[in-house]
């Protein structure tokens, strides 16, 4: 095989095209006819075009599509009257806002491009561009999920551009049948968030923009990241900033990681209290969000893995005002497992907890009473062929009488309401 076929293994059926078409022109140089042989350049330089590009730049397009039929249901909701924590954002008044709904959705559904250059003394330029395919009903933006430009070589790997944080590439390693990223069936919303709003700034589980990532090379099994990442929106009083750091171990049938990410002046904590307790019309008060995650992975027989995860997470802003929100403290941890079988056969179970933790209030008291939450989710899938496969999955997800959680692709639920959800759908990868 050439070597412009290999950097092109995931789009074999141009290579197709491409080939028949270097087999005609061949036969055209044969023919006598002089208008046959005046159509040779045009076709051989149309078929020889992409080889010559293939091997300059060792282009690859990639993807991956997983659409899904989704039947959600809510109920649960506190009833009226209920006596909320005083950081819950919502009300208790008995009514569930997801009700029952059936609709598609398609996740973070994907296609990019990405190459590398060899520059000589073991040094090669690295690229990449992602995009999200909005599969169920149209759409996309382009570079929108990781896209980045970067040099790699024995000292490491240095990329620049929007790319998930080294806290979720270095804890996130068993996704929940391959497509958990983005849809109902993540664990991330329950694990990496905080359970009374709906607000994504306190998510330690997103793709940051402006970012500047280095990962060390490998040393028996050892790996060490760093990510920096700045939104840009910098003030006379104010640092919007993330700092990811991670050291992951991985060798044999063991993966070992523990990663910690600081978020400056993101309010991951006001931002879902209530409007009265937020902090962020203040610009003489400052915000550092903190959590610290420890992952074990281990991998037995052919295709088994189980993973444990344990995080902490701290929400902290320096507020001297009466009834402001100053700090929030929460523990949660999940354990999954991952098996394929004979016959093309692969399972998955995950079991999320977030306990509901401890707040503090600037002269005002505050509880955190049924800011519990918890979800089990399990699911199947069978292989048709290497690359594509049906997939269905259940999941249930528990609000304590406080919490807001929420896996629904369709809304987000009113304090206390619970969420049942069951998916079919199909993979295919490219």
């Amino acid at each position: 095989m050439s070597a412009a076929r290999l950097r092109f293994h995931s789009t074999r059926a141009p290579w197709r095209s491409i080939l028949t078409g270097l087999e005609a022109c061949h036969r055209l140089k044969a023919e006598p006819d002089s208008m046959r042989q005046a159509l040779v350049a045009s076709v051989c330089l149309a078929v020889s075009a992409p080889i010559a590009f293939a091997q300059s730049s060792g282009v690859q397009v990639y993807g991956k599509l997983y659409p899904f039929l989704l039947q959600e249901r809510g109920s649960g909701a506190s009833a009226a009257g209920t006596t909320l924590s005083p950081i819950t954002n919502g009300s208790a008044d008995g009514t569930n806002a997801l009700g029952s709904t059936t609709g598609m959705a398609s996740g973070n559904s994907r296609f990019g491009f990405r190459g590398s250059e060899d520059l000589g003394s073991g040094l090669r330029a690295i690229w990449q561009i992602e995009s999200l395919v909005v599969v169920d009903h149209g759409g996309g933006q382009i570079s929108g999920r990781d896209s980045y430009l970067g040099l790699a070589s024995g000292f490491g790997t240095l990329r620049l551009g929007n790319m998930d944080t080294i806290f979720k590439e270095y804890g996130d390693t068993l996704r929940f049948l391959g497509v958990s990223s983005g849809t109902w069936m993540s664990s991330s919303d329950m694990l990496r968030k905080v359970g009374f709003g709906t607000s994504s700034a306190s998510s330690f589980h997103l793709r940051r923009p402006n970012s500047a990532v280095y990962e060390s090379p490998r040393i028996a099994g050892l790996q060490l990241g760093a990510q920096w990442s700045s939104n840009e929106a910098k003030t006379a009083t104010r640092d919007p900033q993330v700092l990811s750091l991670g050291l992951r171990y991985d060798a044999g049938p063991l993966y070992l990681a523990i990663a910690h990410e600081i978020h400056d002046d993101l309010f991951g904590g006001s931002q879902n209290a209530p409007p009265v307790r937020r902090n962020t019309n203040d610009p003489s008060v400052n915000s550092r969000d903190q959590a610290t995650q420890a992952t074990i992975e281990y991998r037995f027989g052919k295709g088994h893995r189980i993973e444990f995860d344990v995080i902490r997470k701290d929400y902290k802003e320096n507020t001297d005002k009466a009834g402001r929100f100053r700090r929030y403290t929460n523990n949660a941890f999940m354990v999954a497992i991952e098996n394929r079988w004979g016959g093309g056969w692969r399972t998955a179970l995950s079991y999320v907890k977030s306990l509901q933790g401890s707040c503090d209030l600037v002269d005002a008291g505050c509880s955190t009473d049924g800011l519990d939450g918890s979800k089990i989710t399990a699911g199947a899938a069978y292989y048709l062929s290497a690359r594509t496969y049906l997939f269905g999955a259940v999941g249930r997800l528990v609000n304590g009488y406080s919490a807001r959680f929420s896996s629904s692709e369709f809304g987000n639920p009113n304090p206390g309401e619970d969420l049942a959800q069951a998916s079919l759908g199909i993979s295919h990868s490219f």
